[in-house]
């Protein structure tokens, strides 16, 4: 057993990384969590041999991409942008962002870019920490999102979920 799975399923998100002018790549990730909200900051983990780590060390930039695509999400996490040019094989519509010159999946749920402002080396990953220069989400409210069901959940391997369309607010 794996003790990580213990906090499974969780959020997974597409991890843009690269310069748009220059080179990209994409990665799927639920290893990714909210750091704070004085500095907007978010931070995810990242396996060091990985095209996405090598990217990030250079541009020190990264965005978040939250999609609905199941599909696009297990393609991108189980092949290697060293290999192929995921946007170009995967037909990936992206954009640079607002921001920074990261790409951005266009239509997603939500995109985030962030600059790197911290790295952490830890065994096999680095966790890169990065403050949220510009972010937007659609059918968003002070709640999060509107459809929360549309958004996936890593349970393990090839096992994906959805939470329910029931929501609840405690008295």
């Amino acid at each position: 057993m794996k003790f990580y799975r213990t906090l499974h399923p969780r959020p997974v998100a597409i991890i843009g990384s690269g310069d748009t002018n220059k080179e990209i790549n994409f990665m799927a990730c639920s290893w990714i969590t909210p750091i704070a909200e004085d500095i907007p900051a978010l931070g995810f983990a990242c396996d060091k041999g990985h095209y996405t780590h090598e990217l990030i060390q250079k541009y020190k930039q990264f965005s978040v991409n939250i999609v609905e695509d199941l599909d696009l999400i297990w393609k991108v996490g189980t092949s290697s942008g060293k290999e192929i040019n995921k946007a170009e094989t995967f037909n990936i519509k992206f954009k640079s962002g607002k921001a920074l010159s990261v790409p951005i999946i266009e239509g997603a749920l939500a995109n985030l870019e962030c600059k790197v402002i911290k790295d952490v080396e830890i065994g096999e990953v680095m966790f890169y920490i990065g403050e949220v220069k510009h972010w937007e989400a659609q059918n968003f409210d002070e709640y999060g999102y509107k459809e929360f069901w549309k958004v996936p959940l890593h349970k393990s391997g090839k096992a994906f979920a959805f939470p329910s369309k029931k929501l609840q607010f405690l008295k």
